[in-house]
């Protein structure tokens, strides 16, 4: 029996809560950099990006805030192997949450350049340090995760009768969120704009599709696959 003709089951709500502490650590991550953001002299936070706030008086909260989430989006790794046993995604999904909790962790360890439009520190920077780089590498790698945890769910849900136009839904969450990153490496380079906005637009579409999911869930939508029964023992005559 192939893992789209399987007999579907709800997932336990244990593991719906468990998984639902991404989407907390998500939503108060982004309320906690607005915030500081808010509250920061001379920071732009329509243009800034939200690894910015590291920077400066006080950047240490910031680097614990991503720090901190990333750690959140680790425990949810493996309720999600869990709920995606024995069906498309069951490996794929997980290792790349878990690569986007370890970056976030990553970018909240290595801080990033100055960037234009917001230099509290003063440094005269002619070209990017390397750990400006890494962390620009890191932040890249958690996008690149996250962009294709959701083409990896939409081919999941593709054939789940359960989770009509899912697959449409995640996909284009993922091509928005392709988007939102391509305007912000455009803009973030000049001194003023948009381009915080958009970068805080990639994270906030995962986490929108994120709730609608653990809604489902919550509901009762099946989702995990139902392990095969085992046949009847008989026994023998004595």
């Amino acid at each position: 029996m192939t893992s789209q003709s399987a007999e579907r089951a709800p997932v336990p709500l244990p593991l719906v809560r468990r998984l639902s502490l991404g989407l907390v650590g998500g939503v108060a991550s982004l309320a906690l950099t607005a915030v500081v953001g808010a509250l920061r002299e001379n920071f732009n936070p329509w243009h800034q990006a939200m690894s910015a706030l590291s920077l400066g008086p006080g950047g240490w909260l910031q680097m614990v805030n991503m720090i901190v989430f990333g750690l959140v989006v680790l425990t949810t790794v493996g309720p999600w192997r869990q709920i995606l046993a024995g069906g498309r995604g069951a490996v794929a999904y997980p290792v790349l949450t878990a690569l986007v909790g370890v970056c976030f962790i990553g970018v909240g360890l290595i801080r990033q350049d100055p960037a234009p439009g917001y230099n509290p520190e003063k440094l005269m920077l002619t070209a990017p340090t390397p750990l400006g780089l890494m962390h620009l590498a890191i932040a890249g790698v958690a996008a690149v995760s996250s962009v294709a945890a959701l083409f990896v769910i939409a081919a999941r849900l593709a054939r789940d009768p359960a989770w009509p136009r899912w697959a449409w839904y995640s996909t284009a969450t993922a091509l928005l969120v392709i988007a939102c990153i391509a305007v912000y490496a455009v803009w973030s380079i000049q001194p003023t704009g948009f381009a915080g906005t958009f970068e805080r637009a990639a994270m906030v579409a995962p986490l929108v599709w994120l709730f609608a999911f653990l809604r489902r869930l919550r509901r009762g939508v099946p989702l995990m696959i139902a392990p095969a029964a085992s046949p009847p023992q008989h026994s023998r005559p004595a």
